[in-house]
């Protein structure tokens, strides 16, 4: 039936408009059932109507879906038609092309035919108005022969030098082929033994920077030890240091080794404590040892120097 195709709209119609007739139905009992308790209903009931996108239903996309297949298959169909027109015509054409060459070959061979006969008839014709020079035609035909054979021997020996010469260049083709070979397998063993020498040249670096790194950080302890010993010897206990106090300490030093500035970073809670501890860094002014560090070492371990003073001889 009609109404029932997948391009047909008459069922989603029949389900909106009985969707609304039971909305209404609904209303008219809610209203029923509430007539007891109001007698006189002060407004007539509003009936809520929904209106229902049939192409956002499950039916509206599934005809939506098919009819987009639909057209897609027409479009292939079309596409599929097109083309294959496009390879009759294109056959067709062919097919032209050679029944016109077949027709000029055998127009062009009729032709020559005809030439052939007409060539064929001068021929007789002189031949047979030259029989009285017939010796002459002899000699000239024995001196063509004569040429002819001459150019054929000059022609033999012309190939002959171009077999040599061809045969010559192949062979110097095949030793360059050789030569650029034997270059290439040099080239590669060289960058092989300099990949090589350059890896041992950066495990040597390594080693060297290691070696150099372990000297450094056991220089680096050593002069901050030496750091600590000399502020501590110019240090002067006050009468309220106790074991346990702890002044940090940022000291500052110029590449001569000289003292620049001392700053207080935390405090150990004495401010008395706090300033004895500074004294002793002014008190020290250089320490020698730093000018004899290299600059760049210096920059990176000494320019500021963190010192934790904690002397180990204070009473409880």
């Amino acid at each position: 039936m009609k109404w029932l195709r997948n391009d047909n709209y008459s069922i989603p119609i029949v389900l909106a408009v009985s969707l609304h007739l039971v909305i209404l139905v609904a209303g008219v009992v809610v209203i029923d059932l509430n007539g007891e308790e109001q007698k006189t209903p002060k407004r007539p009931p509003i009936v809520n109507a929904t209106v229902i996108d049939i192409s956002q239903t499950i039916i509206g996309k599934r005809e939506a879906e098919e009819k987009v297949a639909r057209q897609q298959a027409a479009s292939l169909a079309a596409q599929k038609k097109k083309e294959a027109e496009q390879k009759r015509q294109k056959e067709v054409e062919r097919k032209a092309l050679e029944e016109k060459q077949k027709q000029l070959a055998k127009a062009k061979k009729i032709a020559q035919e005809k030439e052939d006969a007409q060539k064929k008839a001068a021929e007789k014709e002189r031949l047979k108005e030259q029989q009285q020079l017939a010796k002459q035609a002899e000699s000239k035909r024995l001196a063509k022969e004569a040429e002819q054979k001459r150019v054929e021997e000059l022609r033999l020996k012309e190939k002959q030098r171009k077999e040599e010469a061809l045969a010559q260049k192949a062979e110097a083709e095949r030793k360059a082929e050789e030569e650029r070979k034997r270059e290439e397998e040099a080239a590669r063993l060289a960058a092989e033994q300099k990949k090589a020498e350059e890896a041992a040249g950066a495990l040597a670096a390594a080693e060297e920077e290691r070696k150099q790194a372990a000297e450094e950080a056991q220089m680096v302890q050593s002069i901050s030890g030496l750091i600590n010993d000399r502020v501590t010897a110019n240090w002067t206990r006050p009468p309220s240091a106790r074991n346990g106090m702890k002044t940090y300490l940022r000291i500052y030093f110029l590449p001569n080794g000289e003292v620049r500035n001392v700053d207080v970073t935390k405090s150990s809670g004495d401010g008395l404590f706090d300033q004895k501890a500074v004294d002793a860094v002014y008190k020290v002014r250089k320490i020698d040892e730093l000018s004899q560090v290299d600059s760049y070492v210096f920059e990176r371990n000494f320019r500021q120097v963190d010192l934790i003073f904690n002397p180990q001889d204070l009473r409880n």
